[in-house]
């Protein structure tokens, strides 16, 4: 089910809600547990706050329909999600409800005898009231004498629409990040509480407070069925859906748009996500970082999870390919919410894949997603950036769209040295910096003294509409920046989008041979980072010659987890020290993106391979490989147009 984790969160705050609060009007009523309409709304206090702090991680706790529907009109939060979470709400207050006619069943018979009462028969609202709300309060016309009409339906609907409206205002206000006088993460609940029985105890002898359509549908749909027929609905005196289920909502759209009005802060054009309501969290960011093929975008994005861990953050990573048994997601594999992998197909021609990915990270926690598209990925901002902008405002909160670009690559593109790519495949690189928010020069710690600010300098002319800066994913030079960057920037996500040739961007990918090859040799004896080195200079001693996008290589050892790399040109093969106690056991894993026939490639491999471990007198098994051409790019989704955000 889609919105599962949502569904459950809605379903069990509502549920606890109910659960207490018509609780306490159950033992209140039918037993004297509590003395008087404060208690009962103290009761209702604790029971939202509650009930807030248990599940607001989980879908925001909105626990009202009202709320939901507020939220939909005025701060982005998704249509899609609406029914969702109304049906999630309907139903924990029905559970609930069942519940407590359950355990009060006996209660009530007896309250009902002595009473005189006859359920369905006009008068037994007396009795009913502990499930669904009417106007006057039964219990205070009773003791005090009043006139059913003592309170219009007019006049009642008033209550509710005021009452609502001020709960939803307080709501608004407290998870307004832009208010500086709010009561922070921690208090906010509380406070989204006392409002709560602050409104019941001045409303509850007009209505009885419902302020929460679910509230009061959900327990009168059990007290019709528990036998009171139309004196639970539509109840004695009509007026359940507009008193009781339109005037809240309409209530709570007014007093949020209210709140932006007399704050002068616009909801809707900020653009902002809707807050948990406990204020803890907020909708994930999420970093794409793209960048072609052996631009450094695995090693950039595992440091960058490491700064992030260190400063409380927790971080999931989408690692993407056009077949499974990916180097990189075994590279970034780590604790916390973990890795996803997007295989089969880039993110932009299975969107809903990279969506399921975000979601699935989402559910396990995750306050920051790093997002890597495969290397060869063009047209991002149109295909990848706009859907999750337009579609998933609410959901994910996207940073500006980072582009790496290797220094050798920085230096083809601006011309002062011939390109090694082949031209369609050279065409795709322009693309990507073309429609990049950020340009981020890599490898830095490879350049000379000075080389550094004139590379930036020449990019940033050429490409005046990006933000250009460099960074040494090695060393950690200008990581933290980068990161403060991405994690503060508020819109610019996504900021223009670029026209492409998709025949000239098909065939840049068609250029170039994929493989995928899963090896398993001996663990105990596999060498290490020396061994590694060997296969990669057998394998680019057998590629010279041929242009190479990249050759990623990861090693499992005794001594550690080492990655290894290819970029082809005048590079030499590049060997990554694990990081300290990494020494996982798996099989060897080769990821090559080469300009040569993928059957040709396929056989270089396993000749470096058999080549370096028969030298090591070590067997060999490939378990399994992946062969291919990418075909010609089907995006899910292609904006002409920028979306909001």
């Amino acid at each position: 089910m889609k919105y599962k984790r949502e569904f459950l969160a809605e379903f069990g705050g509502t549920a606890l809600m109910v659960f207490f609060g018509v609780g306490s009007v159950q033992a209140a009523t039918l037993a004297g547990a509590q003395a008087g309409i404060w208690q009962v709304a103290v009761v209702w206090g604790v029971a939202v706050a509650l009930a807030i702090y248990a599940f607001g991680m989980g879908s925001g706790a909105h626990i009202n329909p009202a709320v939901t529907i507020a939220m939909a009109c005025l701060r982005g939060f998704s249509w899609r999600k609406v029914p969702v979470y109304l049906l999630a709400q309907f139903l924990g207050a029905v559970a609930a409800a069942a519940f407590l006619y359950l355990q009060f069943r006996g209660a009530i018979l007896h309250f009902e005898a002595a009473r005189g009462l006859v359920r369905g028969a006009p008068g037994s609202e007396l009795a009913a009231m502990v499930f669904g709300e009417y106007f006057p309060h039964p219990g205070v016309r009773n003791a005090l004498g009043w006139a059913p009409g003592v309170v219009s339906e007019p006049l009642a609907m008033l209550a509710e629409f005021v009452g609502t409206g001020i709960l939803a205002a307080m709501v608004f206000a407290l998870t307004d990040r832009h208010n500086k006088g709010g009561a922070g993460p921690r208090l906010t609940p509380a406070l989204i509480g006392l409002t709560v029985a602050a409104v019941i105890s001045i409303l509850a002898p007009v209505t009885q407070a419902g302020l929460n359509p679910a509230r009061d549908f959900g327990p009168r749909v059990v007290a019709f069925l528990a036998g009171w027929g139309a004196v639970a609905i539509p109840g004695p005196s009509g007026g359940f859906f507009t008193v009781y289920i339109l005037s809240p909502c309409l209530g709570a759209i007014a007093g949020g748009f209210l709140y932006g009005v007399m704050t002068r802060y616009d909801l809707r054009t900020e653009n902002e996500e809707e807050e948990i309501m406990s204020g803890g969290s907020a909708a994930p960011r999420v970093i794409i970082v793209g960048g072609f093929l052996g631009a450094g975008k695995s090693t950039l994005l595992r440091a960058a999870r490491t700064l992030l861990e260190a400063g409380g953050h927790r971080v999931g990573v989408v690692t993407n390919d056009q077949a499974p048994g990916l180097v990189d997601t075994e590279f970034l594999a780590g604790g916390g919410p973990g890795v996803e992998e997007v295989a089969g197909s880039c993110f932009c021609c299975d969107f809903p894949a990279f969506e399921g990915a975000l979601a699935r990270l989402a559910s396990r926690g995750a306050d920051v997603i790093l997002a890597e598209p495969v290397g060869s990925c063009a047209d991002l901002s149109a295909t990848v950036m706009q859907p999750l902008k337009e579609l998933h405002r609410a959901d994910f909160k996207p940073a500006p769209l980072t582009v790496l670009l290797d220094p050798g690559r920085a230096g083809e593109i601006l011309g002062r040295k011939p390109a090694t790519l082949h031209p369609d495949a050279f065409y795709i690189l322009g693309r990507q910096l073309e429609e990049a928010d950020r340009i981020l020069l890599t490898k830095t710690d490879l350049l000379a003294p000075g080389a550094r600010e004139d590379l930036e300098k020449e990019l940033a002319a050429a490409f005046p509409e990006a933000l250009v800066s460099s960074l040494s994913a090695k060393s950690g030079d200008g990581v933290k920046l980068w990161l403060d960057d991405q994690l503060a920037a508020s819109g610019g996500a996504g900021r223009k989008l670029v026209a492409v040739d998709y025949e000239r961007y098909a065939n840049g990918e068609a250029v170039l041979g994929w493989v995928n090859l899963k090896a398993s040799p001996p663990f105990a004896a596999r060498g290490d980072a020396k061994t590694l080195a060997l296969f990669l200079g057998k394998l680019d001693d057998a590629l010279k010659g041929v242009r190479i996008g990249h050759v990623k290589v990861l090693w499992p050892s005794p001594g550690g987890l080492f990655m290894g790399s290819l970029t082809g040109g005048d590079k030499d093969p590049v060997v990554t020290a694990p990081e300290p106690d990494d020494n996982r056991r798996g099989p060897v894993l080769v990821n090559a993106r080469v300009e040569c026939p993928p059957s040709r490639l396929e056989g270089l491999i396993r000749t470096a391979l058999a080549e370096t471990l028969s030298e090591n007198q070590e067997g060999l098994a490939v378990s399994e490989v992946h062969s291919l051409v990418p075909g010609y790019p089907k995006p899910t989704h292609r904006y002409l147009k920028v979306a909001a955000g």
